[in-house]
């Protein structure tokens, strides 16, 4: 079976958000807050990439409709 490119970026901000979820627990009950915001940060960036990603393709599609 073949995923399409939006359903692997959605894949990958999936995943990412369950890393991030499993990292701020392991950041909470050891103490090491930081690791919070380096964990934010990583998923702020996947999400921000995937979805640029995705407008960028659908702003093409648009174009080559019109043409």
């Amino acid at each position: 079976m073949k995923m399409s490119f939006t359903a692997w970026c959605v894949t990958a901000i999936i995943a990412a958000g369950l890393a991030f979820f499993g990292l701020s627990l392991f950041a909470y009950f050891s103490g090491q807050n930081s690791l919070i915001f380096i964990g934010m940060g990583i998923f702020m960036a996947i999400v921000m990439t995937s979805t640029s990603l995705i407008a960028q393709r659908q702003n093409r599609a648009k174009k080559e409709q019109v043409k």
